[in-house]
């Protein structure tokens, strides 16, 4: 059985991805970490959870600023870390990788823990191969903190690295959306979209599982995207 810590357990994701855990034959749910929570309902902090429970893996769904904060406590307690938490920047990432390799533990960022999102992730790549002109629309709701969103700057990466060229990214924040991105490419006299529309949030729980379940067998160091463990 593998002891799974929720960074975030009482957020829009994080609490359906605790209840996920506690329902899955596989998995217990070792803890629940967020502000708010202390006096045997949870841990307010990651580092006070990983000691009290000896967690075999942490998720975590919480904001940009404690992305960092909080990949450290996993991997100087060593133990390994789902990152569903998206907006680190370049430095952190870098800070993180080193961080992870030294001390020998795998940290998997998920940009999109949606099975949808990383197929059309892989698509897109795909037909950039062929087709390098394109942008990408994300849409949101209207309190996600980062823009342009984890997937959509992944997105960018892989055109870029199956085409050469980076595509522009337009953001919207909107009510009533939930998660949703389009690539559309152009060439002469036609276009090609590629969407993934995600209308519950339910839809990010099972890959939040497989990556729970699959992390430890990465090797150190920051890996990104839920697609490293599906294949």
């Amino acid at each position: 059985m593998t002891r799974v810590l929720v960074s975030g357990a009482t957020g829009r994701l994080g609490a359906p991805i605790c209840a996920a855990v506690a329902a899955a034959d596989d998995l217990v749910l070792a803890g629940r970490v967020a502000r708010s929570l202390g006096n045997g309902d949870g841990f307010p902090t990651l580092a006070e959870a990983i000691a009290a429970t000896g967690a075999d893996v942490v998720v975590d769904v919480t904001r940009p600023d404690a992305a960092e904060p909080h990949c450290v406590a996993a991997i100087a307690a060593g133990v390994p870390m789902v990152l569903g938490t998206t907006g680190m920047d370049a430095d952190a990432c870098g800070r993180v990788d080193a961080a992870a390799r030294a001390a020998g533990v795998p940290v998997l960022s998920c940009p999109n823990f949606a099975i949808t999102a990383v197929l059309m992730m892989r698509l897109a790549a795909e037909a950039a191969r062929v087709l390098p002109d394109a942008v990408i629309v994300e849409e949101h709701h209207v309190n996600k903190v980062d823009a342009p969103s984890g997937t959509a700057k992944r997105t960018a990466d892989l055109l870029e690295e199956a085409s050469g060229r980076r595509p522009p990214i337009s953001s919207l924040r909107l009510p009533g959306v939930v998660a949703n991105q389009s690539v559309v490419f152009g060439a002469p006299a036609q276009t090609l979209e590629i969407r993934n529309v995600t209308t519950g949030l339910e839809a990010f729980v099972p890959g939040a599982l497989i990556a729970a379940r699959r992390v430890g067998a990465l090797g150190p160091g920051l890996h990104v995207g839920l697609e490293l463990v599906l294949d």
